[in-house]
């Protein structure tokens, strides 16, 4: 039997490079420790999804599912104030889905993509699996990590094809104002460029912030949205993506017809009914950031970030300390900034816990800024 070289089918680009992803099937928590690593809502659902499955009548499994409950209630969840039709809606396996098919419908050659690092890492490592140069602004430590609007917007010109915003961003947790974003998709309209805006913490922002808002305004814009993480359903992998009409049409011919399940339908759409919880998560986690403030700022530091969202970039002035090692031995499991580009391991993204884990991981960091001292 002739011997085949099956790698010349293949994608030069996948033979490239290698994925990088923080994501594990396995979460290797300390013992008695906290868990800062996923980022998922740590107070999980809310209570309707279990009156959901308690009363989903299972026949239901047998049909595909053709449920629109889901669609239901994102038109709901928006009506007042833009009216979002069936159209405009793409159903995805999460956030990370929505992002595959986004990519996967656009023209790949010589296509260069404007970002910011760090930001969400699954982005720009499947653009640059797809053969898209990544080409991001890079946050300045000396800044805090802040993002430079103007800046960035002042970078927006013929080279690139697309623009990619997560907001707030992941993994320092801090959010644009939509006015700015606003400024950033009319600079790219004047260019062509296409705005992708992942609002996969965006339940983390009040809800006028959000760029639905705007999505119909500008045909160049594209908002991804997720229940996994204000919603607190990652393990039922369900998203959406709001954009114009004809995008949506051209990722479906790309895209698994019978996205989310019949059961996932009927609980995304009662917990999208049900967002009263995700306000008192939000003064949670304000209430725990302005904890952590106050036990650093002489060798540790928080990024920029917004008080409410579930993220925060923690730094050292040290860059040799090895953030992720050190807060392990304390009892908190975090991401190492070194899984972001631009980052190194003197930093760690940390998903805040319930507030009543919060002591574990407020005395790993305040006994972490102490021994900086020595």
């Amino acid at each position: 039997m002739a011997e085949i070289n099956y790698k010349m089918k293949i994608k030069p680009t996948l033979l490239a490079k290698d994925k990088v992803s923080y994501a594990s099937d396995h979460i290797d928590l300390p013992e008695n420790g906290v868990d800062c690593f996923e980022g998922c809502n740590p107070y999980g659902f809310p209570e309707v999804v279990f009156d959901v499955v308690k009363n989903f009548d299972v026949n239901r499994l047998g049909p595909y599912p053709h449920s629109t409950a889901f669609f239901d209630a994102i038109h709901e969840y928006w009506e007042d104030v833009v009216d979002v039709e069936k159209e405009n809606v793409l159903y995805a396996d999460g956030s990370i889905n929505a992002i595959y098919s986004i990519n996967n419908i656009f023209d790949a050659h010589d296509s260069k993509v404007l970002g910011i690092s760090p930001q969400f890492a699954d982005y720009y490592e499947n653009a640059q699996m797809q053969g898209i140069t990544y080409d991001p602004v890079v946050l300045k430590k000396e800044n805090n990590f802040k993002l430079d609007v103007q800046d960035f917007i002042d970078r927006i010109d013929d080279r690139y094809n697309y623009v990619y915003i997560d907001n707030p961003n992941n993994p320092t947790g801090q959010a644009v104002a939509l006015e700015d974003i606003v400024k950033i998709v009319e600079k790219a309209a004047e260019y062509g460029i296409i705005v992708i805006v992942d609002e996969a913490y965006g339940e983390f922002m009040d809800k006028s912030n959000s760029a639905v808002n705007i999505f119909n305004q500008y045909l160049n814009l594209i908002v991804i949205k997720t229940m996994s993480k204000g919603f607190g359903l990652a393990g039922m992998r369900m998203g959406y993506i709001i954009s114009n009409k004809d995008f949506i049409r051209y990722m479906n011919k790309m895209n698994n017809p019978y996205n989310i399940s019949e059961l996932g339908r009927e609980i995304a759409g009662a917990a999208l009914r049900e967002g009263a919880q995700i306000e008192d998560h939000k003064a949670a986690f304000a209430k725990m950031k302005e904890e952590i403030a106050k036990v650093v700022g002489k060798n540790l530091h928080i990024a920029e970030t917004l008080p409410t969202c579930s993220l925060i970039l923690l730094y050292a002035d040290d860059e040799n300390v090895d953030m992720k090692e050190e807060l392990y031995k304390r009892g908190a499991l975090v991401v190492s900034g070194a899984s972001f580009q631009s980052l190194d391991k003197s930093s760690a993204r940390i998903r805040l816990p319930q507030a009543k884990d919060f002591h574990k991981l407020l005395a790993a960091i305040e006994d972490l800024e102490k021994s900086l001292d020595k």
